[in-house]
């Protein structure tokens, strides 16, 4: 049972990302001991969630006939489906297969996931499908260069690349969730005959869009990892497809990751916890391929966008499920080219008219439809600072601060999002917790003055209306 538990430890560290914590996630997620590892290892997890959004209507938009006056918008209700303030959720279902290919060889290891939770990875437009995570083998047999293939997470951001062990809140920061998780484009882009972009700013495609990515792709990654005395140096080399992980490749380009991480490691500690001090920088240099409409012309061209992210970060922990034990990360990340801003509103839901779409002109179209800015020029940046102490080995109190900045370049379309989430969990076991967020959201429009006047009364009363959410999460592995 012992040998069972520490099994399930390792393997629920490649489940999904979350908080931020210093562990050499390539490792655990990429690798299975050779010589002891099981040829077959069933595992899984689910997270049961509750979410109070708030549900504030926006008011006082312009003119009073507005569709979406009273409506509440998407950032008040409860996603994916956004269809209610308050719900309850089956956030994360995910049942799982990992080992070695003994008697072939136990240098080579595999690893299948699949996902059967609502979330934004299976849910596309209100249509649920489950998807498959993960899907990858690696051989282990060339020194220092160990090769990966298939799905698998990327090479990025430490809250994107860590598993649920590490995942100390119940939803990602601002700048994970809208520049990391990157949404693909579903479908042609509507592209104006205008300059003005209908309103929502030049540059900007009025799109569909896909589900996330969920830090994965599917492609080849060489990694491997160096251990001197309590240094540890790891590092890991990826290229692939950049695509929606449902479909092969559609830009003709391919997309390149990297990632390298020192660790000082306390007390020879190990596994998804592991106690030390850690440094990373990563990058990703990215492509996608876009419907450009051709004016009064008609018709639709394909081009290929090229967009960049990368980061760094910092954390220290000393140790886990023991009084006194804290953490302290922060991380910072930028990116250009391919900045998406979510709709505020879906559909208006008070049977008016227009409905969202090119036909319903500036007002309803800039309110309900995805913006995507894909040009190189278009830039956004953001991190977060947060920390965590445990009260008693059960007991564990955290805080965090996270900002996003978004469309930097463009000082009408600016807009920096800002949130404190304040936690508190209760451990029954490294493999049971209940999890407790209140986060206080903030929507700042820092150059008010740029935008149109008779804009700016919309544009600040979309802000304003921005809730602060309550959100209660179990997560059990088996």
């Amino acid at each position: 049972m012992k040998s069972r538990s520490l099994v399930a430890a390792a393997v629920a560290a490649a489940c999904f990302s979350g908080g931020a914590h210093a562990t050499n996630w390539l490792q655990l997620q990429g690798t299975e001991p050779s010589g002891i590892a099981a040829p077959f290892k069933l595992f899984g997890f689910i997270q049961p969630t509750y979410e109070n959004a708030g549900g504030t209507p926006v008011t006082g938009l312009t003119p009073a006939t507005s569709p979406f006056n009273g409506q509440v918008p998407k950032f008040n209700r409860v996603a994916p489906n956004a269809t209610s303030s308050q719900s309850f959720n089956m956030l994360r279902a995910r049942i799982a297969v990992r080992g070695t290919v003994t008697p072939i060889s136990n240098k080579i290891n595999y690893f299948i996931m699949a996902e059967f939770g609502n979330n934004g990875y299976t849910v596309n437009n209100g249509s649920y499908t489950p998807r498959l995570t993960d899907a990858s083998v690696t051989f282990n047999q060339i020194p220092g260069a160990r090769v990966r293939v298939g799905l698998f997470k990327t090479p990025g951001p430490e809250e994107v690349l860590q598993g649920i062990p590490d995942f100390d809140y119940i939803n990602f920061t601002n700048v994970s969730t809208q520049l990391i998780l990157n949404q693909f484009v579903q479908g042609l882009a509507y592209a104006p005959t205008s300059g003005a972009t209908q309103g929502v700013g030049p540059g900007g495609y009025l799109v569909t869009p896909a589900p996330i990515n969920a830090g994965r792709d599917q492609g080849v990654q060489v990694f491997d990892w160096f251990n001197t005395g309590p240094w540890q140096f790891a590092y890991a080399a990826m290229i692939g497809n950049g695509a929606p992980l449902y479909a092969n490749n559609t830009s003709h380009s391919m997309d390149y990751y990297g990632r390298l991480q020192e660790s000082y490691i306390f007390h020879h500690s190990k596994g998804p916890h592991q106690a030390g001090v850690t440094a990373w920088v990563w990058g990703h240099l990215g492509h996608q391929a876009l419907d450009v409409a051709q004016g009064t012309s008609g018709g639709f061209t394909q081009q290929t966008y090229t967009y960049k992210r990368y980061g760094v970060g910092a954390q220290i922990r000393t140790g886990f499920m023991s009084p006194g034990a804290f953490r302290v990360t922060g991380e910072f990340m930028r990116g250009t080219g391919w900045i998406m801003a979510p709709a505020a509103f879906s559909q208006p839901t008070n049977g008016t008219t227009p409905p969202c779409g090119a036909s319903a002109g500036a007002g309803g179209t800039a309110l309900c439809t995805e913006t995507l800015y894909p040009g190189g020029n278009n830039a956004a940046q953001g991190g977060y600072i947060e920390g965590g102490v445990f009260l008693t080995k059960h007991w564990d109190i955290e805080a965090r601060y996270d900002q996003y900045d978004r469309l930097t370049n463009s000082p009408a379309l600016e807009r920096v999002f800002k949130t404190t989430t304040l936690g508190v969990q209760y451990y029954f076991s490294p493999f049971a917790r209940i999890t407790f967020n209140y986060a206080i959201n903030r929507i700042g429009i820092p150059h008010l003055s740029a935008i149109k006047a008779a804009a700016r009364g919309n544009a600040q009363a979309v802000a304003n209306a921005k809730d602060n959410v309550i959100a209660l999460q179990t997560t059990l592995f088996f």
